[in-house]
C-alpha cells in the first residue's frame, strides 16, 4: 500500500511539471504584468491591448526589462509563482496610485510626488469618501491575481531540478547586462523630446516606461546655460535701476508728500473660483461669492493663471514669492522639493526678502499642519519671520468638516496685524485651508443653503457641488470680513486676493463634473487643447486698498508676474531678477509644461518662436541660480535696504 502512495506521488509530481509549461509561465509573466498596469492606467482591458498593438516598440522594451528582472529574481529565489509576485506587486501598486492621483487631480504621477510619501496618509485624507476604483482598474486587479495563481498552479518546478549556485549566478550576471543594455542603449528613445509632459511619456512609452524615462531625464539631461549671456543679461539690468513711483500722474504737491508705506496682506484661497463661470448650468438660489463679486465690481480684478490644476499649492504660492516659472525646474522637481546646491532655498529670488530688506516684519499663516510640501523649511529661507500653523490656533477655534474654518485664519491675521510692532509695516501672507478638497455630500455639518441644480447632474454628484460651494462660501465670507476690518484702521493696507487652482472635480472614471457640464470635451487631460488648459488654469483675483491708491493693476496675471506687481503696488524697491521678470512680463505670463501663455493672454502649448529668445535667457538665469556656478545668481537676487 505504501508502494502504491509513493508510485502515485511520483507520477503526480511528474504530471504537475512540464518543462515548457514552466517556460511559458516565466515568459508570459512579465506580459501579463504590463498588460495588468496598463489595464489599471487606461481603465481599460480593450484601451491596454490597443496601446500594446500601437505601441510595439515601447512595449517590447519594457517587456524585456520585467523578463530580465523576473529571470534574476527567479535565479534567486527559483519560485516563479515568487518571483512574479515580487516583481507584480510594485508595478501594479504604482498603476494604482497613478490611477487614483488622474482620476482626482487630472494629472498622473510624477516623481515630484514621491516627495510626499512621507505624509501618505495626509494625503490619503483628501481622497473622497465616494472615491470608487472604476471597473477597468478592477479588471486589471483581477488579471494580476489570475496572473499570480497560475503561476502558483503551473509554474511548479521540483526541488531537485534546482540548478546549481554556480550557474544561477552566471544567469544573473548575463542577465543583469542584457537588462542594462535594455536600459541604456535606447537611452534616446526613453529620454524623448525635451519638455515632455508625464502624461505625454506614460502615453508614449507605458506608465512603466514613463516614470523610468522620468527618472533618465532628471539624470542625464542637464541644461547647459550661457554664462556670457548672463553676463550681458547682469550688464543690461545693471542699466536699468528699479522703476520709482512716477510723479507725473499725481497733482502738483504744494510740498514733498510722506510716502505711503502700506502694510501688505496676501490671502490665496484654497481652490478658489467663481461657481457661476466654472460650473455652467448649475443655478443657484444665492449668490455663491457675493463678497467677491462686489469687490470685484469696485475694484481691479482679473484673471490669474495658475500653474497647476486641481492640486499643487505649494508650488503656486512659491512661484509667486520667488517668480521662478515651474517649467524651468529640473525633471521631478517642483519649487517645494528643489534638489539644487546645498541651500538652494537660500539663494532662490523671493518678494518676502525684498519686503523684509524694506523694513516689514514678514509673516505666514495657514490654518492648516507644517506636513505638506516642506514650508517649515522652505519659508523661513525665502524670508519669512514668523510662521503660524494649525496647532498654533486658539484651542476653541471652530472647526468645519476636516479643517478649520476660513474665518478663524481671517481672525488670526486679523490678531497678527493688531500685535504686530508699532511703526512698522507688516508683510502678512495668509492661506486657507477650509474649501480643500476632497468635496463629496455630507462632508460639512449641513447644506450650505444655495440649493445648486442642474438637469445635467444627478442628486449624488449635486451633493459633491453643494460641499464645493459650501467651502467656496465660507472663503468669500472671510473675504469679506477682512475686507470690512482693514476698511476701519487707519494705517495703510494693501490687500492682494486669489485662487490658487480650480478644483478637482471627480465623478468617476470616465466623468467630472467639469466634463459632465461640457466646461471640458473630456477628462483626458492629454485631449485638451491650450484653450481648454488655459480655462482649467484660470481663478480669479482682486486688489484692494485703503488708502487711495490708484494703482496700475493688469486684468490678467500669472504666478511669476503677481510677485513683481506686488513690489510695484507697495513701491519696494527690487531687486535686479525682478526687474528681469517685468521685462519678461512683455513677452509671458505663464510657463508650465504643455502650456505657455503670452503677455496678451493667447494659449499655446509650446513658446511660439518669437519668444523663445526671451524664455531661454529666462531660463538660463533661473538655472544659474538653482543648479549653476552662480554667476550672476548673488547680483541678479541681491536685495538692499531702504535707503
Amino acid at each position: 500500500m505504501e508502494n502504491k502512495r509513493q508510485a502515485g506521488g511520483k507520477r503526480l509530481e511528474q504530471r504537475k511539471y512540464n518543462p515548457w509549461v514552466w517556460l511559458t509561465t516565466l515568459f508570459l509573466g512579465p506580459l501579463a504584468i504590463l498588460l495588468c498596469v496598463q489595464t489599471i492606467t487606461f481603465a481599460s482591458l480593450f484601451k491596454a491591448v490597443g496601446w500594446l498593438f500601437g505601441h510595439l516598440g515601447a512595449g517590447f522594451l519594457c517587456y524585456l526589462a520585467l523578463l530580465c528582472a523576473m529571470i534574476i529574481i527567479l535565479a534567486l529565489i527559483w519560485k516563479i509563482w515568487s518571483a512574479f509576485l515580487i516583481l507584480a506587486i510594485p508595478s501594479v501598486t504604482l498603476a494604482v496610485v497613478n490611477r487614483m492621483k488622474e482620476s482626482l487631480n487630472g494629472a498622473p504621477l510624477t516623481l515630484s510626488d514621491f516627495a510626499l510619501v512621507g505624509e501618505a496618509d495626509a494625503v490619503a485624507g483628501f481622497v473622497t469618501p465616494q472615491f470608487r476604483i472604476g471597473m477597468g482598474v478592477w479588471v486589471g486587479l483581477l488579471l494580476a491575481v489570475l496572473g499570480i495563481l497560475a503561476a502558483g498552479k503551473i509554474g511548479w518546478r521540483p526541488k531537485e531540478l534546482t540548478p546549481r549556485w554556480s550557474l544561477r549566478r552566471k544567469v544573473i550576471g548575463v542577465t543583469a547586462v542584457l537588462l542594462a543594455a535594455v536600459m541604456f542603449l535606447p537611452a534616446l528613445f526613453y529620454l524623448g523630446p525635451k519638455g515632455e509632459s508625464q502624461a505625454e511619456r506614460n502615453e508614449r512609452l507605458g506608465l512603466l516606461g514613463g516614470m523610468y524615462s522620468a527618472v533618465l531625464n532628471r539624470a542625464f539631461r542637464k541644461d547647459d546655460y550661457n554664462k556670457e549671456e548672463l553676463d550681458k543679461l547682469l550688464e543690461e539690468m545693471g542699466q536699468s535701476p528699479s522703476p520709482q513711483p512716477s510723479e507725473a500722474a499725481a497733482p502738483e504737491p504744494t510740498e514733498t508728500p510722506e510716502p505711503v508705506v502700506p502694510n501688505v496682506i496676501l490671502m490665496m484661497s484654497e481652490s478658489f473660483c467663481d461657481p457661476t463661470v466654472v460650473l455652467p448650468g448649475v443655478e443657484f438660489a444665492a449668490d455663491p461669492v457675493p463678497y467677491y463679486h462686489d469687490l470685484a465690481s469696485k475694484w481691479p480684478s482679473g484673471e490669474f493663471y495658475s500653474n497647476t490644476y486641481a492640486g499643487g499649492t505649494g508650488s503656486v504660492e512659491m512661484e509667486v514669492f520667488t517668480g521662478i516659472p515651474m517649467a524651468f525646474l529640473r525633471e521631478g522637481e517642483d519649487l517645494t522639493n528643489l534638489r539644487g546646491t546645498e541651500g538652494v532655498y537660500d539663494r532662490l529670488p523671493s518678494i518676502v526678502k525684498a519686503f523684509k530688506a524694506a523694513g516689514y516684519d514678514t509673516e505666514f499663516i495657514h490654518n492648516y499642519t507644517t506636513r505638506l510640501y516642506n514650508r517649515s523649511d522652505n519659508l523661513p529661507a525665502v524670508g519669512f519671520d514668523k510662521m503660524t500653523f494649525e496647532d498654533d490656533f486658539p484651542e476653541d477655534a471652530q472647526w468645519d468638516g476636516p479643517y478649520l474654518k476660513d474665518m478663524e485664519l481671517t481672525k488670526a491675521m486679523i490678531r497678527a496685524f493688531e500685535e504686530k510692532e508699532e511703526g512698522k509695516p507688516l508683510f502678512l501672507y495668509g492661506l486657507t485651508m477650509e474649501n480643500h478638497q476632497p468635496y463629496y455630500g455630507g462632508k460639512f455639518p449641513q447644506s450650505s443653503g444655495l440649493e445648486p441644480s442642474s438637469d445635467k447632474l444627478s442628486e449624488s454628484v449635486l451633493g459633491t457641488v453643494d460641499a464645493l460651494v459650501y467651502g467656496i462660501h465660507a472663503a468669500d465670507e472671510a473675504l469679506g470680513a477682512l475686507i470690512q476690518y482693514f476698511e476701519t484702521q487707519e494705517e495703510p493696507v494693501l490687500v492682494i486676493f486669489w485662487g490658487d487652482h480650480l478644483p478637482g472635480l471627480y465623478v468617476d472614471d470616465n466623468n467630472t463634473i467639469y466634463s459632465l457640464l461640457e466646461y471640458v470635451p473630456t477628462v483626458d487631460t492629454l485631449q485638451w487643447d491650450a484653450q481648454v488648459m488655459k480655462r482649467m488654469h484660470t481663478t480669479p483675483f482682486l486688489v484692494w486698498n485703503n488708502y487711495g491708491a490708484q494703482l496700475e493693476v493688469p486684468d490678467m496675471t500669472g504666478p511669476s508676474a503677481l510677485g513683481s506687481h506686488i513690489l510695484d503696488w507697495a513701491e519696494v524697491p527690487k531687486p535686479l531678477y525682478f526687474q528681469w521678470v517685468d521685462q519678461s512680463l512683455d513677452t509671458m505670463l505663464l510657463y508650465r509644461t504643455r502650456l505657455y501663455i503670452d503677455d496678451e493672454g493667447v494659449p499655446y502649448k509650446e513658446p511660439p518662436e518669437e519668444d523663445r529668445a526671451v524664455v531661454e535667457r529666462y531660463r538660463s538665469l533661473v538655472y544659474d541660480i538653482i543648479y549653476g556656478d552662480g554667476v550672476v545668481a548673488g547680483e541678479m537676487t541681491r536685495t538692499e535696504p531702504n535707503q
